[in-house]
């Protein structure tokens, strides 16, 4: 930018040089004449009152002597170098000299052509001093004939009035230019640097990848509109940047979808393997710990490996079924269900686990009347997965809580989270919250992986959110989880709603039930 002002500086003084020094090249030239030409006009006005007082003495008889005398009173006129009376015969009668040059020579040609024609005659001489102008003022002789009185005028006042002027213009000149240089550097700061300063940060910055960068130049000009499609170049490319963005992530979605599908496959056939490989020879123990159970007493000190092989039997059966589950969905049958019902169910289903953890319940049902398109058994299913985590993440004498409303509950401080699928509106969401230690980034990253499971060994799978997620996906819901640490896991289900109570809110989310019910162990 330093460059451009620069150059435009000097190509401005340039320019500014040329035709101001023409300009006064001109005007100089002209005043230089005009101060000749005065300069001759007092010399002729001069001459020719000399021509008439020198005829008066002549006339009157006066000597050569007396003549002298006269041009000796005068040779101390400013700029005179000499003056002379000629007689008719070209002969110098009387002559004067301001400096100690030679007297001057009898008539020239000059001299000698004014008394033949009777006329003045002036011009331009060389002198050793310099330049000079001549006058040459005939006037009659007593005897009738023509003589002359010739005066010389050096130039030097003019000289000196001239460079006088020309300092003038130098020095005139020379602050019209620092004025103008200033004026002008102002200008192009302002008016050219500042706009392309900006012009070159927002080009910097786009470079480095920052398409929100815009110029603010609110100008009509060049520059302006320059600035104005830099603007709309960089919207472009910040729309097309966006529809890359989105591209991307369609492809990564599709990819995952990819993955998940094979996932289900190798799952599926995973599945159809183990039960098949399983199966039977489970049933075989199940029936002979079964039968071993119907022949020893309840009170037999053995009894108890014998539960303790039902209890793991069923335990193998549960993760099989979860896994064919997963693996080989089954259609969900859709009709009109009410929401409350199906969580009192689930709360029941738990009451025995909660009552041996001593962790209690805070049970906020929806309105009867708030009724999803859903497939019962499933629900039912999803809520046992949530709030199996939430119990087994309580502490004891914790609480968990089963509530709805549109908003989250856990505070926005510190709070992360991840959401699986897209619910159409209007929608219904229920909340199960849990006190437990929270989640982080990367367990939340990966909480609806395949096998992915926060409990300690043998307690999880790592099949229940994957299961959810997948109810709620053929449901048209979203599933979110929101953590923080120390705080607890809140666990969001949005379902699209079949009926709304009369006094829901337009945006379709359930209000409040009047129902509440908070059990502790």
């Amino acid at each position: 930018m330093r460059n451009l002002t620069t150059r435009v500086v000097l190509l401005l003084m340039l320019a500014f040089l040329v035709i101001t020094g023409a300009f006064d090249y001109v005007r100089l030239a002209g005043e230089r004449d005009r101060l000749v030409v005065v300069a001759a006009t007092d010399q002729r006005v001069f001459a020719e009152t000399l021509a008439l007082a020198v005829r008066r003495n002549v006339w009157r008889g006066r000597t050569t002597e007396e003549l002298q005398e006269l041009l000796e009173e005068i040779r101390l006129r400013p700029g005179l170098i000499w003056v002379a009376i000629f007689d008719p015969k070209g002969e110098v009668v009387a002559a004067a000299t301001a400096w100690d040059i030679p007297a001057p020579a009898p008539a020239d040609q000059a001299v000698t052509l004014a008394l033949e024609r009777r006329e003045p005659i002036s011009g331009l001489v060389e002198e050793p001093q310099g330049k000079a102008l001549r006058y040459i003022q005939p006037f009659r002789w007593p005897d009738g004939r023509t003589a002359a009185v010739e005066v010389r005028q050096g130039l030097d006042a003019v000289e000196q009035e001239f460079a006088r002027a020309v300092r003038e213009r130098i020095v005139y000149r020379l602050v019209v230019l620092v004025l103008f240089v200033l004026a002008i550097l102002a200008v192009t700061r302002w008016s050219i640097a500042r706009p392309m300063r900006a012009l070159i940060q927002g080009a910097r910055a786009l470079a480095s990848g920052d398409l929100t960068q815009r110029i603010d130049v609110s100008r009509a000009d060049e520059l302006g509109q320059l600035a104005e499609e830099f603007n709309r170049m960089t919207q472009s490319l910040e729309q097309a940047q966006q529809a890359l963005l989105e591209q991307s992530e369609a492809r990564l979605r599709l990819e995952r979808d990819v993955q998940q599908s094979q996932k289900l496959v190798a799952v599926g056939t995973l599945a159809a393997e183990v039960a098949h490989e399983i199966g039977t020879p489970l049933n075989v123990i199940s029936g002979r710990a079964e039968a071993l159970a119907r022949s020893i007493p309840a009170d037999h000190p053995e009894r108890r490996h014998l539960d303790v092989i039902s209890s793991q039997t069923e335990r193998i059966t549960a993760i099989l079924r979860d896994l064919l589950d997963y693996a080989r969905p089954r259609r969900p049958q859709l009709r009109a269900e009410p929401l409350g019902p199906i969580l009192a169910r689930v709360a029941d289903l738990l009451a025995g686990r909660r009552r041996d953890k001593g962790v209690g319940i805070r049970l906020e049902l929806p309105p009867e009347d708030v009724q999803v398109l859903a497939d019962a058994g499933h629900l039912q299913q999803v809520f046992v997965n949530l709030l199996t985590n939430a119990l087994d993440a309580s502490p004891p004498e914790g609480t968990m809580r089963v509530t709805h409303g549109p908003e989250p509950l856990l505070p926005p401080e510190g709070r992360g989270g991840v959401l699986r699928g897209k619910a159409d509106t209007p929608l219904v969401a229920i909340h199960v919250l849990d006190e437990g230690p929270g989640m982080g980034e990367e367990e939340l990253a990966q909480a609806f992986q395949l096998f992915f499971s926060t409990k300690r060994r043998g307690h999880g799978t790592g099949l229940g959110l994957p299961i959810v997620e997948e109810i709620v996906r053929a449901h048209r819901g979203e599933v979110e989880i929101l953590s923080v640490a120390g705080r607890g896991t809140e666990v969001i289900v949005r379902l699209p709603v079949l009926a709304l109570p009369a006094e829901e809110p337009a945006d379709g989310t359930a209000a409040e039930a009047p129902r509440t019910g908070d059990a502790r162990a």
